[in-house]
């Protein structure tokens, strides 16, 4: 039975794995080879800037686990409207996921699912109206399953090669 829970200091080092294994992902996809490579990708400096912002903006991190093997994580915040964001945007209190992993050997199970539902149940119980997430264009597999989801594409971010 997969449960999800909230992150504990002991569930780091997976969580360390889970950050290096996307990162290849997402560099693999990327066209251009912006995107750090696994190797050149320093995985604990960037869980550690990630669990920082958790923290200063009322964030969560959940785990799904299954026979205490850890399986992927769901990370997000509610960040507080930037002053600029409300000279054209009504204000609303927006969760924000920032990070979605669940290990390779274990996609299309229902993992990714099961964490989605769990991170927007604590939104919800937060007073948020909305929930934002970004996604690498190229990444089309990961942008069909927040359509899935019931997430709709709000904006779009060009980048062209001189």
């Amino acid at each position: 039975m997969i449960a999800i829970r909230p992150y504990m200091a002991d569930d780091h080092p997976v969580l360390v794995e889970f950050m290096i294994e996307l990162q290849g992902h997402i560099a693999s996809l990327d066209p251009l080879g912006r995107v750090r490579s696994s190797q050149d990708f320093d995985a604990e400096v960037y869980l550690e800037h990630l669990l920082s912002l958790l923290k200063s903006e009322s964030g969560f991190l959940f785990i799904a686990e299954e026979y205490e093997a850890l399986l992927g994580f769901i990370a997000g915040s509610i960040p507080k409207d930037a002053e600029e964001d409300l000279l054209d945007h009504y204000p609303v209190r927006e969760g924000k996921i920032h990070e979605l992993a669940v290990s390779e050997s274990h996609r299309e199970k229902g993992i990714g699912r099961l964490l989605m539902e769990k991170i927007e149940e604590q939104f919800r119980s937060q007073g948020c109206e909305y929930i934002r997430v970004g996604c690498f264009a190229p990444n089309t597999g990961a942008h069909a399953f927040y359509k899935k989801n019931g997430y709709d594409d709000r904006y779009t971010e060009m980048l062209k090669r001189l």
